[in-house]
């Protein structure tokens, strides 16, 4: 009988096991269905066809610091989102989304969510903090239109000036630097996460000092 309940007990948690599998592997191919459509219909504003890693998340987040607010651009599906609640969870968190649908489910995967759904440029330019605050973007620089590139850049600076000690966390599939900044700025390379498909560094641009 001994020897029945410990078989039992193991096909159990071989079940559940396979269960937490399934689980996860429905929501990662749910991700990458809606992440797919969008880059389809809008391919210019879609970073990547595969949702960021929880390693890249995470190291974005670390990136990001001790702070008291934080700014995501581009959530997408949620990851960064998810991470940063998790790991700052007594920080105010907006998140900007301009796809419709998209930002919909986070509003529904994440309750309470402050979720704007707008360009870039257009919520960052309102937005102002009493203490230093973290712009996480997820937003494809590289492949945005010139001009919405430009505004959106632009932008980041302005929020950058207008609240010292401030950072924008950014993170690239390329070797170099996300963007161009202006002399006021600087970038450095805080981390490069191999565990993510394709492996991405994680950039902080600052003012330089």
């Amino acid at each position: 009988p001994i020897h029945r309940t410990r078989v039992q007990t193991s096909h159990a948690h071989v079940r559940h096991r396979m269960a937490c599998a399934a689980s996860r592997a429905r929501r990662i191919l749910q991700r990458m269905t809606a992440l797919l459509l969008h880059l389809l219909k809008t391919p210019g504003l879609t970073g990547a066809f595969t949702p960021s890693s929880r390693y890249l998340a995470s190291a974005m987040v670390r990136a990001a610091g001790e702070v008291n607010h934080v700014v995501e651009l581009g959530a997408g599906t949620g990851p960064v989102t998810k991470a940063l609640r998790s790991r700052l969870p007594n920080a105010s968190l907006v998140v900007v989304e301009i796809q419709p649908r998209l930002a919909q489910r986070l509003r529904t995967d994440f309750g309470g969510l402050d979720v704007r759904q707008n360009s870039a440029h257009e919520v960052l330019d309102d937005l102002v903090f009493p203490a230093p605050a973290a712009v996480v973007s997820s937003l494809p620089f590289r492949s945005l239109p010139q001009a919405l590139r430009e505004l959106t850049v632009a932008s980041i600076e302005r929020f950058l000036h207008r609240v010292p000690g401030s950072r924008l966390v950014q993170f690239t599939y390329l070797p170099r630097a996300p963007f161009e900044a202006s002399p006021d700025f600087q970038w450095h390379r805080a981390d490069w996460v191999w565990r993510n498909a394709p492996p991405a560094g994680v950039w902080v641009l600052q003012r330089r000092s």
